[in-house]
């Protein structure tokens, strides 16, 4: 166990050191995008009870509705055993990523979940995307936390994205723009979330809890962050929202996890794909812990791990995860 945890450290540092650039968290350069237009079907079950977008009860074969004779609302999603469709940066193959469209469109073809990113403007507006900075999707540059909210709306958020090599660019100068927290929130009142700070210097925790307690999303919400500090601030502020596991804290899942008396700091972890196996998700699920691993883009992969009895799946295609699910 102690070699692996030290193989799962080595793994973590070299997926974070690539996300710290912008980029490299693609599964494998044979998992990368797709490319393909997303279908717009909503996954449904037959016998099943299913729920609109909007929260609206469906009835069942029997008749019966969702929440059952007792009239209370059904449990939450993130502690289900339904395996997640967990739509990474809102379908990042799919719609320019991190984008109101981007997050309607994962809904639409199959989505349970939205995964996305937070940064502070200079003018302390939490905003929506990955990086920290600009460069990469947006046809302006520099650093997220140097530029005002002003600035950063000025900016053509689609204007980077392409399915074939950069033949085309189909939604430059559509008039896309960085969304900020709220308005996702405003825009999917009803929607679940796993959301990663990525900003930790300065801080926007204490800013940033508020807004998830003002807009009542708090029960359907995982924080994580890869920085012990930032997690900590979110445990030591509100502990009653849900976070994931840092990265130190899923090493000492790896080297403590099987040994008597272990207790984890938290009941969810996001790991890069290439650290998941069976022996991990035995360790965790011994513990209660849910599996999450990223970014899983292709068929076979994507079944591999399933196979390994994952919690759910944090994937730029999550049309082609809905599809292999049945939806």
């Amino acid at each position: 166990m102690q070699l692996r945890a030290l193989g799962l450290s080595l793994c973590l540092g070299s997926c974070l050191g690539l996300l710290a650039c912008g980029g490299g968290d693609e599964a494998s350069a044979a998992d990368g995008d797709t490319g393909t237009d997303a279908s717009t079907d909503e996954r449904g079950t037959t016998g099943e009870s299913t729920e609109t977008e909007t929260g609206a009860e469906t009835e069942t074969e029997t008749g019966e509705t969702e929440t059952g004779e007792t009239g209370e609302p059904p449990g939450n999603l993130f502690l289900s055993d339904e395996l997640l469709n967990i739509a990474h940066r809102g379908g990042a193959s799919l719609r320019p990523e991190a984008t109101l469209i981007a997050f309607e469109n994962a809904l639409a073809v199959g989505a349970d979940v939205l995964e996305f990113d937070l940064h502070a403007s200079s003018d302390g507006v939490i905003v929506v995307m990955h990086d920290d900075t600009v460069d990469r999707t947006t046809d302006g540059s520099g650093a997220i936390k140097d530029m005002s909210f002003d600035e950063l709306r000025m900016l053509d958020a689609g204007y980077t994205f392409t399915t074939d090599g950069g033949e085309t660019y189909p939604y430059r100068g559509m008039g896309l723009q960085i969304p900020t927290l709220e308005e996702v929130f405003e825009a999917f009142p009803d929607a679940y979330y796993m959301i990663e700070i990525k900003q930790a210097e300065p801080s926007i925790v204490a800013d940033l809890l508020p807004i998830i307690a003002d807009h009542g999303v708090g029960e359907r919400l995982v924080l994580a962050s890869f920085e012990q500090i930032t997690l900590d601030e979110i445990r030591a502020q509100d502990p009653a929202q849900v976070t994931t596991m840092s990265a130190p804290e899923m090493v000492d899942l790896f080297s403590m996890g099987a040994e008597p008396g272990y207790e984890p700091p938290a009941l969810f972890i996001q790991a890069p794909w290439e650290v998941v196996d069976q022996e991990l998700v035995d360790v965790a699920h011994g513990h209660g812990i849910k599996v999450h691993p990223w970014t899983v883009n292709t068929e076979p992969l994507m079944e591999e791990l399933i196979g390994y009895g994952v919690d759910g799946l944090i994937t730029d295609d999550p049309a082609l995860l809905d599809s292999l699910l049945g939806g």
